[in-house]
């Protein structure tokens, strides 16, 4: 009625697995928020930062936003095309790492691991600059907290992946 004793090659096995799945659904989540927030944007003209969102192609969409392409009554896709158009390599790169970091491929898990931290990077300096420069109200500051917050949630879910990839050592 017990199940026979795993050896510890087993376990970690089976942890090192269930860390890539979770970065990898992290990183499909990363993705799916990245294009909400771009939409979100264009249809209804409002700054909604999903926390998990790629804040590079926020910026994107900001430059987009702030060139007012459309000639009056255009409809709003027309300036939303050419920025998810620029937006979309982001979301496609981060949907090949999810697949290859589920297949736990040492290289992807890094790359993505990387990006990620890039991206939390620039949170955390938009952060800063928002408080000692633009000294910008308390609920922006606590939206944006919250998504430095998640986005270091997120670092530690793709460096215990990352982690879990070099000890199975297989390659992108």
């Amino acid at each position: 009625m017990t199940s026979p004793p795993q050896n510890s090659a087993q376990k970690l096995s089976d942890s090192g697995m269930t860390r890539a799945k979770a970065a990898a659904i992290w990183l499909c989540l990363v993705s799916v928020a990245t294009v909400l927030n771009s939409l979100i944007l264009f249809k209804y003209s409002r700054f909604i930062d999903l926390f998990i969102g790629l804040s590079l192609t926020q910026y994107i969409d900001a430059i987009f936003v702030g060139m007012q392409l459309e000639p009056p009554g255009a409809p709003w896709w027309w300036t939303a095309l050419p920025a998810l158009v620029l937006d979309m390599p982001f979301v496609i790169v981060l949907l090949v790492l999810a697949a290859k970091v589920s297949h736990r491929r040492h290289r992807a898990t890094q790359v993505s691991f990387w990006l990620y931290a890039i991206d939390t990077l620039v949170i955390t300096l938009s952060f800063a600059a928002s408080i000692a420069i633009f000294h910008s109200p308390v609920r922006p500051l606590a939206w944006q907290s919250l998504t430095l917050i998640v986005h270091v949630v997120g670092l530690l879910i793709l460096s215990r992946a990352r982690r879990a990839s070099v000890s199975a050592q297989i390659p992108a």
